[in-house]
């Protein structure tokens, strides 16, 4: 039963990587949303330690680090002149990377330098906001750095897309 459900996941997950998405500014505060919630969870958990805030602060930037080579492999595509972000194979597997390395970083804290996490149980999916918003904000930050113009142009990209779909 766990091997079906996590492959229903794995296929959800798949699916959406691949998936077309406008180019809005959504695409860029939601990233952002994630790091200020993942900072204020953190500010209010009493027993964070420095192994902790090196766990997050390397995750952060390891994930920000994927989040730009899965930017560069991020194709735009123009529909009826509207520019929409496409996923590829190789960012989904630049995804599919990162996972174990992330896993591989935790290990090396936890084994070489001995380092205590308190990171565990309910607090540990502030690490996984962490890792979520440094992929994004590396993903879209790579975009602006590849095409500046359109990135300048959001605001008129969203109301091409409100015309296009007001005529369908």
């Amino acid at each position: 039963m766990y091997i079906l459900i996590g492959s229903i996941i794995l296929v959800s997950l798949i699916i959406n990587q691949l998936k077309e998405r406008p180019l809005t500014a959504k695409l860029y505060r939601l990233p952002l949303l994630l790091l200020f919630t993942a900072c204020y969870s953190v500010t209010q958990m009493p027993f964070i330690k420095f192994g902790d805030l090196c766990i997050l602060s390397l995750s952060l930037f390891l994930s920000f680090g994927f989040g730009m080579l899965q930017g560069r492999y991020t194709p735009l595509i123009n529909h009826e002149g509207a520019w929409y972000i496409a996923g590829s194979v190789i960012s989904l597997c630049v995804w599919f990377i990162s996972v174990p390395i992330r896993y591989l970083l935790k290990y090396i804290f936890i084994s070489l330098f001995h380092l205590t996490l308190h990171l565990d149980g309910p607090s540990s999916y502030v690490i996984y906001l962490f890792s979520i918003a440094g992929i994004l904000l590396g993903r879209y930050t790579m975009l602006w750095l590849r095409h500046p113009s359109l990135v300048k142009n959001v605001a008129q990209n969203e109301q091409k897309l409100k015309r296009i779909r007001g005529v369908r």
